[in-house]
């Protein structure tokens, strides 16, 4: 009787999954976990694995992956030296440089993720699984905290927002907005119920503990990212359409729900509601009309001047950008407030690589779109990768989403999670077009 590999605790392909399935883990312990787990799962698979990474052939997207990542590594030299030359002390310490040179990590955790898949070494089945796992104990834990004052582990509820497992970071309702499709998708993939009744109930069961979980988190704008995905399936799904809009209609009646009882949901939905009208004032006016904003140094919406100062650190530097990491710097050239990031990627973007590194990444994300078009029409109606690929197309949809706010693209957090969802979209179109 031949053994199953993944019960054999010898096997390369179990012990790499096992790293693998440990990232929405390390998303919990933290920044330092995110960063050792990363670092094996490169340093493991390359020595497991060696040369069999490299043995396909590279596509235009994996050119297009090096051309970008190696214009990030040109920016932080020409800025590092440029620096010095000048004698700025404020970046001659090599920051931007060795910023740039830990960058070049993800373009080799793109190539290993993207062979895991290619070789079918990723276990799907166990990624799904344990993430569910991981979901459904943030959940609880904010729910926990909502109604007992703390959570499981002694972290105390605030008055504005919840951290649940997070400790004194108010990111549960990212995680759970960025995590919790694997938790929808795991049932119908992975576990043969015939009975389609019981499918809905437990997929609505699982929507509403998620949705209410995330209300009670109150992080806003992963609120609306995760309505997206529901409102992308609709569109993308069409055996999953009445399904999707029955999700839709439980959010908005459980929203109405909380909004009509709970003074503090009321009160952040109208401060989210009047921060996107001073937003979409300040697009009309510096973007459309070409006013010089001077007033937003002193303007009391504090994400309008995270934009702004985006735009304001590209100025300093047009086409190239002043390097990774380097927008606080730019930024406080002509700005009185500024951060460690403008909290939109593409701001960030044009800040610190400027608008060639800005093309780049457009033209990337751009095919990704192309290849997920072209891939979802052509694949055959019932095939398990077809199914596999779309919560991974939604996922990658709503992150790069323009105008969401968000932390810095360059953190280990967003690019891990980046560039993991990326290997894995480019290496099923792959095999798509292998098979």
């Amino acid at each position: 009787m031949q053994s199953n590999p993944y019960l054999n605790n010898l096997s390369p392909n179990n012990f790499i999954n096992i790293l693998l399935i440990s990232l929405p883990i390390s998303y919990i312990l933290g920044n330092l976990a995110i960063n050792v787990n990363l670092a094996c799962i490169i340093f493991f698979t390359l020595i497991i694995y060696r040369k069999k990474i490299f043995k396909y052939k590279l596509l235009l997207i994996d050119k297009l992956f090096l051309i970008f990542f190696s214009f990030a590594l040109f920016s932080g030299i020409i800025n590092t030296f440029s620096s010095l030359s000048n004698l700025d002390n404020q970046l001659s310490n090599y920051n931007v440089l060795l910023k740039s040179l830990a960058f070049m990590r993800y373009l080799i955790f793109y190539f290993i993720i993207r062979f895991l898949v290619l070789d079918k070494i990723f276990n799907f089945k166990l990624f799904f699984i344990i993430t569910s796992i991981c979901v459904l104990f943030v959940s609880i834990d904010i729910i926990i905290q909502f109604y007992y004052g703390k959570d499981l582990f002694g972290n105390l509820r605030t008055p504005h927002k919840l951290s649940g497992p997070f400790g004194d970071e108010y990111i549960a309702g990212s995680y759970l907005q960025r995590f919790s499709i694997f938790l929808f998708f795991l049932v119908p993939f992975f576990f043969n119920l015939d009975d389609k009744k019981i499918i809905i109930f437990i997929l609505s069961i699982l929507f509403m503990l998620i949705f209410l979980s995330m209300i009670m988190a109150g992080n806003r704008m992963p609120i609306l990212l995760f309505l997206l995905m529901f409102v992308l399936l609709f569109f993308m799904e069409k055996k999953l359409r009445k399904y999707s809009l029955l999700f839709f209609t439980v959010s908005i009646l459980i929203f109405l729900l909380f909004f009509n009882f709970s003074l503090l949901v009321k009160s952040y939905t109208a401060n989210f509601l009047d921060i996107v009208y001073q937003m979409v004032l300040f697009l009309k006016d510096v973007i459309f009309l070409g006013k010089e904003p001077s007033i937003y140094n002193t303007i009391s919406n504090s994400y309008i001047k995270e934009f702004y100062t985006g735009y304001a650190a590209w100025r300093e530097n047009i086409l190239v950008g002043g390097g990774i990491d380097s927008f606080y710097y730019n930024c406080a050239k002509t700005m009185q407030f500024c951060s460690s990031h403008p909290h939109n990627y593409y701001l960030e973007l044009l800040s610190e690589l400027g608008l060639i590194g800005f093309v780049l990444a457009l033209i990337i994300l751009t095919y990704t779109l192309y290849l997920l078009i072209t891939s979802k029409r052509q694949f055959v109606s019932g095939n398990f990768t077809n199914n596999l690929i779309s919560p991974f197309i939604l996922v990658f949809l709503v992150e790069i989403f323009p105008i969401k706010t968000s932390g810095s693209f360059f953190t280990t957090g967003n690019a891990t999670f980046i560039f993991l969802i990326l290997g894995i979209i480019i290496g099923l179109n792959s095999n798509r077009q292998l098979n």
